[in-house]
């Protein structure tokens, strides 16, 4: 393809053909469903004629996409550089790409002569959360000269998003278990996790948390118009419907005060929808503000973790290649459908489900960022050193620039 015909095409109609060509059930599909069924029957050596297809189209189709990235570069499209890199306009739709490293990245991608872009590209097994963090050490890296201030950058990433992962994982973990000791030996109905705030609210302060701040706090809330009070705890209306023994919304499972109240409106002549709006309002209401947020952010981690684990491929080849890193992702998908399920649903099986794999979680984390713990400190201490002589360096060329200045200006 010549840079002419170049500049005429559109990067989407590039995108397209190489869909054509790699996609699925396209080309590259049937060619491998040809030659099975032809390896089958015995008559593989009659493909002869075609068999040089396969690799031209492997490699047809990446270029073409790679082509496109740089005409989308061009046009100062913010995804061409993770485009480029070999991820899918599907697999970029809602991402959060980090707009002054794109920069950096989309100016290697748009003159590849002046700046090699290999950097950029996706590594086996890398996913796209993966793929930010390191160029964003890497380009780093690619403005200063300096690889290891890169790998500084990429690290402190990693360590900072650790520090905040393993204490809320083991956290949750260890109230789970609480929970399930207090069930035990005093019989107490299991509460949705994330509604520690809510209890508070309403002055069911937890032992463990009986200080003068949340004191205050139930002050707060008793206080709070009722009508407020239930639209961030959650109402205790629809106690009867979720079972005896029920009196506060953490200890409600949602589901079934749904569909209580859904089979009241239903027997008072409701149709199907009223009947389904009624239940989920009711839901709704049970759960209150703070509870339904963190449904929804858990919810919503673990369609992340799940689509990161999928980017990954086979499950066993993944495993090979990192044991810690891909156990970690995939407990950590795990943890978070579970704590999902416990905040709809606080029963002993869900409860269980976020303690196992909130330990498995939070245990994989650090023995997969354990390496870069302990390198950490010698590269930051390297980085300092740079950084001193940088400063130096720029100190002594302002003296000897400011002399040339006076010397040049002193008719003396």
């Amino acid at each position: 393809m010549s840079d002419s015909s170049m500049r005429v095409a559109k990067p989407s109609d590039l995108e397209h053909l190489a869909k054509l060509f790699d996609g699925r059930g396209h080309l590259q599909d049937r060619l491998d469903d040809a030659f099975t069924w032809a390896s089958q029957l015995g008559v593989r050596e009659k493909l002869g004629p075609i068999k040089p297809m396969v690799p031209w189209v492997t490699k047809t189709a990446p270029d073409l996409r790679k082509r496109a990235a740089i005409m989308r570069a061009g046009d100062g499209d913010p995804r061409a550089a993770a485009l480029y890199a070999g991820f899918t306009p599907e697999q970029l739709k809602g991402a959060q790409l980090p707009a002054n490293v794109m920069l950096i990245a989309n100016a290697s991608v748009t003159d590849p002569e002046e700046f090699d872009p290999g950097w950029l590209k996706k590594q086996q097994g890398e996913t796209l959360s993966e793929w930010i963090t390191r160029i964003k050490g890497d380009s780093v890296a690619k403005v200063t000269g300096n690889e290891n201030l890169g790998e500084v950058v990429s690290d402190y990433i990693r360590l900072t998003a650790l520090s905040s992962t393993a204490p809320y994982t083991f956290g949750e973990s260890a109230k789970a278990a609480y929970s399930v000791i207090k069930r035990l030996k005093r019989g107490e109905r299991f509460k949705a996790p994330g509604t520690t705030m809510a209890q508070i609210m309403r002055g069911q302060i937890p032992n463990l948390l009986d200080n003068p701040g949340t004191r205050r706090m139930a002050a707060i809330g008793a206080r709070m118009p009722p009508q407020l009070l239930d639209f961030l705890a959650g109402s205790n209306r629809y106690a009867p419907l979720a079972g005896p023994g029920v009196r506060y919304s953490w200890q409600m499972n949602l589901v079934k005060v749904g569909k209580g109240q859904a089979a009241l409106r239903a027997a008072t002549g409701g149709g199907k929808f009223a009947s389904f709006a009624s239940g989920t309002g009711a839901a709704l209401r049970t759960s209150g503000f703070w509870r339904t947020t963190g449904i929804a952010g858990s919810a919503a981690a673990t369609g992340v973790g799940a689509f990161e684990v999928v980017q990954q491929g086979n499950p066993v080849e993944a495993f090979k290649r990192d044991k810690a890193g891909y156990t970690s992702d995939v407990s950590g998908t795990l943890f978070n459908a579970s704590l999902t399920a416990a905040m709809i649903n606080p029963n002993p099986v869900f409860i269980g489900a976020v303690i196992a794999t909130g330990t498995v979680y939070g245990v994989s984390s650090i023995i997969d960022n354990w390496g870069t713990v302990k390198k950490f400190p010698g590269k930051v201490a390297e980085a300092g050193g740079w950084a001193a002589r940088k400063t130096r360096e720029g100190a002594g060329k302002l003296v000897s620039g400011g002399k040339k200045f006076f010397s040049s200006v002193n008719p003396f």
